[in-house]
Protein backbone atom coordinates (compact mmCIF):
# COMPACT_ATOMS: atom_id res chain seq x y z
CA UNK A 1 0.00 0.00 0.00
CA UNK A 2 2.85 2.40 0.75
CA UNK A 3 4.44 1.88 -2.64
CA UNK A 4 1.21 2.59 -4.50
CA UNK A 5 1.05 6.04 -2.91
CA UNK A 6 4.56 7.01 -4.07
CA UNK A 7 5.58 8.84 -7.19
CA UNK A 8 8.65 8.64 -9.39
CA UNK A 9 10.15 11.27 -11.64
CA UNK A 10 11.15 10.79 -15.25
CA UNK A 11 14.41 12.28 -16.50
CA UNK A 12 12.48 15.19 -18.04
CA UNK A 13 10.97 16.06 -14.63
CA UNK A 14 7.53 14.58 -15.24
CA UNK A 15 6.10 13.10 -12.05
CA UNK A 16 4.39 9.72 -12.49
CA UNK A 17 2.42 7.66 -9.96
CA UNK A 18 4.49 4.60 -9.10
CA UNK A 19 1.43 2.37 -9.43
CA UNK A 20 1.38 3.13 -13.17
CA UNK A 21 4.69 1.27 -13.50
CA UNK A 22 3.14 -2.06 -12.55
CA UNK A 23 -0.53 -1.52 -13.38
CA UNK A 24 -0.56 -4.27 -16.02
CA UNK A 25 0.25 -7.00 -13.52
CA UNK A 26 3.50 -6.33 -11.74
CA UNK A 27 7.11 -5.19 -11.98
CA UNK A 28 10.62 -5.92 -10.83
CA UNK A 29 11.80 -2.73 -9.12
CA UNK A 30 15.51 -2.16 -8.54
CA UNK A 31 16.44 0.60 -6.12
CA UNK A 32 19.84 1.69 -7.45
CA UNK A 33 22.20 2.85 -4.71
CA UNK A 34 24.53 4.75 -7.05
CA UNK A 35 24.70 4.51 -10.86
CA UNK A 36 28.50 4.96 -10.91
CA UNK A 37 29.16 2.24 -8.33
CA UNK A 38 30.76 -0.84 -9.89
CA UNK A 39 28.96 -3.09 -7.41
CA UNK A 40 25.61 -1.58 -8.45
CA UNK A 41 26.58 -1.88 -12.09
CA UNK A 42 27.21 -5.59 -11.61
CA UNK A 43 23.68 -6.06 -10.29
CA UNK A 44 22.29 -3.84 -13.05
CA UNK A 45 23.95 -5.96 -15.71
CA UNK A 46 22.65 -9.19 -14.13
CA UNK A 47 19.08 -7.86 -13.88
CA UNK A 48 19.28 -6.44 -17.43
CA UNK A 49 20.21 -9.90 -18.73
CA UNK A 50 16.84 -11.06 -17.37
CA UNK A 51 14.74 -8.47 -19.22
CA UNK A 52 13.54 -10.85 -21.95
CA UNK A 53 12.96 -13.63 -19.39
CA UNK A 54 10.85 -11.27 -17.26
CA UNK A 55 8.70 -9.90 -20.11
CA UNK A 56 5.94 -8.82 -20.09
CA UNK A 57 6.71 -7.90 -16.45
CA UNK A 58 8.71 -4.66 -16.68
CA UNK A 59 12.14 -4.11 -15.18
CA UNK A 60 12.19 -0.73 -13.42
CA UNK A 61 15.18 1.07 -11.95
CA UNK A 62 14.83 3.91 -9.45
CA UNK A 63 17.87 6.06 -8.74
CA UNK A 64 18.30 8.86 -6.23
CA UNK A 65 20.03 11.27 -8.60
CA UNK A 66 20.56 11.93 -12.32
CA UNK A 67 24.35 11.84 -12.03
CA UNK A 68 25.79 9.27 -14.46
CA UNK A 69 22.51 8.21 -16.05
CA UNK A 70 23.84 8.48 -19.62
CA UNK A 71 26.67 5.97 -19.18
CA UNK A 72 24.51 3.81 -16.91
CA UNK A 73 21.70 3.37 -19.45
CA UNK A 74 24.11 3.00 -22.34
CA UNK A 75 26.32 0.29 -20.81
CA UNK A 76 24.68 -1.24 -17.73
CA UNK A 77 20.88 -0.93 -17.64
CA UNK A 78 18.21 -2.15 -20.06
CA UNK A 79 15.08 -1.44 -18.00
CA UNK A 80 13.04 1.69 -17.43
CA UNK A 81 14.80 4.35 -15.36
CA UNK A 82 13.03 6.69 -12.96
CA UNK A 83 14.17 8.86 -10.08
CA UNK A 84 13.55 9.48 -6.38
CA UNK A 85 15.61 12.66 -6.31
CA UNK A 86 17.34 13.13 -2.99
CA UNK A 87 16.36 9.57 -1.99
CA UNK A 88 13.50 10.99 0.09
CA UNK A 89 10.64 8.58 -0.61
CA UNK A 90 11.69 5.17 -1.89
CA UNK A 91 14.92 4.66 0.01
CA UNK A 92 13.39 5.18 3.50
CA UNK A 93 10.59 2.71 2.71
CA UNK A 94 13.09 0.09 1.55
CA UNK A 95 14.35 0.12 5.11
CA UNK A 96 17.90 -1.03 4.41
CA UNK A 97 19.36 2.05 5.99
CA UNK A 98 22.76 3.52 5.41
CA UNK A 99 26.25 2.11 5.36
CA UNK A 100 29.34 4.20 5.84
CA UNK A 101 31.94 3.34 8.45
CA UNK A 102 31.05 -0.34 8.64
CA UNK A 103 31.25 -0.59 4.84
CA UNK A 104 34.62 1.12 4.73
CA UNK A 105 35.92 -1.11 7.53
CA UNK A 106 34.60 -4.21 5.77
CA UNK A 107 36.45 -3.13 2.65
CA UNK A 108 39.72 -2.21 4.39
CA UNK A 109 39.92 -5.32 6.59
CA UNK A 110 38.93 -7.97 4.05
CA UNK A 111 35.26 -8.36 4.98
CA UNK A 112 32.25 -8.99 2.78
CA UNK A 113 32.57 -5.64 0.97
CA UNK A 114 36.20 -6.42 0.05
CA UNK A 115 35.10 -9.82 -1.27
CA UNK A 116 32.31 -8.19 -3.29
CA UNK A 117 34.73 -5.64 -4.79
CA UNK A 118 37.18 -8.43 -5.68
CA UNK A 119 34.38 -10.38 -7.42
CA UNK A 120 33.42 -7.33 -9.49
CA UNK A 121 37.05 -6.46 -10.27
CA UNK A 122 37.50 -9.97 -11.67
CA UNK A 123 34.65 -9.21 -14.09
CA UNK A 124 36.38 -5.97 -15.16
CA UNK A 125 33.35 -3.84 -14.34
CA UNK A 126 34.42 -0.25 -13.97
CA UNK A 127 32.95 2.36 -11.68
CA UNK A 128 33.50 5.71 -10.03
CA UNK A 129 32.80 7.38 -6.70
CA UNK A 130 30.61 10.22 -7.98
CA UNK A 131 27.35 10.76 -6.12
CA UNK A 132 25.70 9.65 -2.90
CA UNK A 133 26.34 6.00 -2.13
CA UNK A 134 25.66 5.47 1.55
CA UNK A 135 21.93 4.67 1.32
CA UNK A 136 21.52 0.99 0.54
CA UNK A 137 19.14 -0.21 -2.17
CA UNK A 138 17.52 -3.48 -3.11
CA UNK A 139 15.07 -5.30 -5.37
CA UNK A 140 11.31 -5.76 -5.07
CA UNK A 141 8.79 -7.72 -7.07
CA UNK A 142 5.44 -5.94 -6.98
CA UNK A 143 2.36 -8.02 -7.79
CA UNK A 144 -0.41 -5.62 -8.83
CA UNK A 145 -2.96 -8.42 -9.06
CA UNK A 146 -2.45 -9.28 -5.37
CA UNK A 147 -1.79 -5.58 -4.57
CA UNK A 148 1.38 -6.28 -2.61
CA UNK A 149 5.13 -6.75 -2.66
CA UNK A 150 5.72 -10.48 -3.10
CA UNK A 151 9.52 -10.43 -3.05
CA UNK A 152 12.00 -8.15 -1.34
CA UNK A 153 15.79 -8.19 -1.23
CA UNK A 154 17.25 -5.46 0.95
CA UNK A 155 20.96 -4.85 0.57
CA UNK A 156 22.81 -5.62 3.78
CA UNK A 157 26.15 -4.32 2.48
CA UNK A 158 27.65 -2.75 -0.61
CA UNK A 159 27.56 -5.38 -3.33
CA UNK A 160 24.86 -7.57 -1.72
CA UNK A 161 23.51 -8.56 -5.12
CA UNK A 162 20.20 -10.43 -5.39
CA UNK A 163 21.45 -12.22 -8.51
CA UNK A 164 24.47 -13.50 -6.58
CA UNK A 165 22.31 -15.33 -4.03
CA UNK A 166 20.89 -18.43 -5.76
CA UNK A 167 18.03 -18.93 -3.27
CA UNK A 168 16.94 -15.28 -3.46
CA UNK A 169 17.33 -15.26 -7.23
CA UNK A 170 15.09 -18.32 -7.61
CA UNK A 171 12.43 -16.71 -5.37
CA UNK A 172 12.51 -13.57 -7.52
CA UNK A 173 12.03 -15.60 -10.71
CA UNK A 174 9.28 -17.72 -9.15
CA UNK A 175 7.30 -14.62 -8.18
CA UNK A 176 7.71 -13.14 -11.65
CA UNK A 177 6.48 -16.43 -13.14
CA UNK A 178 3.42 -16.30 -10.87
CA UNK A 179 2.63 -12.78 -12.09
CA UNK A 180 3.08 -13.79 -15.73
CA UNK A 181 0.76 -16.76 -15.21
CA UNK A 182 -1.89 -14.56 -13.59
CA UNK A 183 -1.57 -12.04 -16.41
CA UNK A 184 -2.16 -14.79 -18.99
CA UNK A 185 -5.19 -16.08 -17.07
CA UNK A 186 -6.74 -12.62 -16.78
CA UNK A 187 -6.21 -11.99 -20.49
CA UNK A 188 -8.37 -14.99 -21.45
Amino acid sequence: AKLASLNVTKLDGTVVPASSLWENGGAVVYLIRRMGCKLCREESLALSELKDRLAPVPLIGIAGEHLGHEEFTEKYWKGGLFFDLGKKDWFPIMGSGRMMFSGLASYMFGGVVAKNVKRVDEKNIEGNFAGEGFNLGGVWVVNAIEKKVVFEHQEKSWGDNVCGDPAQFEKLLAEVDRIKSAMKSSAK
